[in-house]
């Protein structure tokens, strides 16, 4: 069995989408027939990609003046937002007693209040169309934990939250959002912030996907196949190898 989805038409937002999961998504949904903003801090990975339908957008999540006028701008050139998928993030390990203020901050900063301020300029936009899927990145981390994780785990778990109050203040204008939490994938967040100890203990155990194995979950969150579905917490879970 084989799933096609139909994009055509549509104006997309991937946030993160000069790498990972974002940026194996976005080239999905260009395939589709998308019009796709990608939206990353990385201006050289946005550049590996030159389509007519691929607008790259480089800024800082965490500059709530930025995503504004980022969303303004599409608004402008587009004439509506069908979707957007948050996935930008940052993972740099510490101890809490060995965490600065500084990087607390970041996390919080780019994790949870970079997400904030897009779901804030996009809901004005959406409920006027009465229409829009989104999807945002928590992790298992949230709720497992890892040591030195505390202030990538704590935002992620803040995500959670986020989109549970966001879907209850959407669900009567035909606009969904849901939280996904990808499992163990091979993304530069979490490959450079994991040890090779414990890189080699996933893949004896459960194995690390790859970012385009996530991508058919969220073309389906992001479609109209999935209209029903709209404040769940969706769980990739790897089938620990035997």
């Amino acid at each position: 069995m084989k799933a096609h989805y139909d994009f055509s038409g549509h104006t997309l937002v991937v946030a993160g989408a000069a790498s990972g999961i974002g940026h194996a998504t976005a080239l999905a949904f260009l395939e589709a027939g998308a019009t796709v903003i990608a939206v990353d801090i990385d201006a050289d990975g946005l550049a590996r990609v030159v389509h007519a339908r691929w607008l790259p957008r480089r800024i800082d999540i965490a500059d709530s003046a930025a995503v504004q006028a980022l969303v303004d701008e599409v608004l402008m050139l587009q004439g509506r937002i069908d979707g957007a998928v948050l996935s930008s993030a940052i993972q740099h390990r510490s101890l809490i007693d060995e965490t600065s203020d500084e990087a607390w901050q970041r996390h919080l900063d780019v994790n949870l209040s970079g997400i904030f301020y897009f779901l804030r300029a996009l809901f004005p936009v959406m409920k006027a169309q009465k229409s829009g899927s989104i999807v945002a990145f928590t992790s298992g981390l949230a709720t497992n934990g890892w040591p030195g994780a505390a202030a990538y785990a704590a935002t992620k778990a803040g995500i959670t939250g986020l989109v549970k109050c966001a879907a209850l203040e959407l669900r009567t204008f035909g606009v969904r959002i849901n939280a996904l939490s990808p499992g163990l994938v091979a993304t530069p967040v979490f490959l450079q912030s994991a040890t090779k100890e414990e890189l080699a203990m996933y893949e004896l155990s459960l194995g690390v996907s790859q970012p385009v194995e996530v991508v058919p979950t969220l073309m389906y969150l992001m479609s109209d196949a999935s209209v029903t579905i709209s404040g769940n917490v969706v769980e990739r879970r790897l089938i620990p190898r035997a």
